[in-house]
């Protein structure tokens, strides 16, 4: 039972609290996420952000758009990742077959590209 001394607010945050992890404790099965090697804390991400993220988008002088930076990060999370040859591979099959450029562009061939 909750002490009648807490004050109002503090007992609707302890319930708050309580509901939410009655709500959501199928989820938390740490012990078996751990076994499984998956990180349960934050540090991870906050540790990805910062070497993906921050890293390259805060680099003294560069200014970016939002087409340009969402680019450059896809490019960097493929190549953290170490799928960098697997994504190029994909990418450069698809641009031989012109999927990337529609025809009123009617770009030179890629290999051409690649050669020039």
């Amino acid at each position: 039972m909750l002490s009648k001394e807490w004050e109002k607010t503090q007992r609707d945050k302890f319930l708050k609290v309580i509901t939410y992890l009655k709500n959501h404790k199928e989820y938390m099965r740490y012990d078996q996420y751990l076994s499984e090697g998956y990180p349960i804390g934050s540090g991870v991400v906050e540790s990805a952000c910062s070497h993906v993220v921050k890293d390259r988008m805060e680099i003294s002088g560069a200014r970016w758009g939002i087409n340009g930076s969402e680019s450059i990060l896809k490019l960097r999370s493929v190549a953290k990742s170490k799928d960098w040859d697997e994504y190029w591979e994909f990418f450069t099959a698809q641009a031989q077959n012109n999927i990337f450029f529609p025809d009123k562009y009617k770009l030179m061939n890629v290999q051409e590209k690649m050669a020039a």
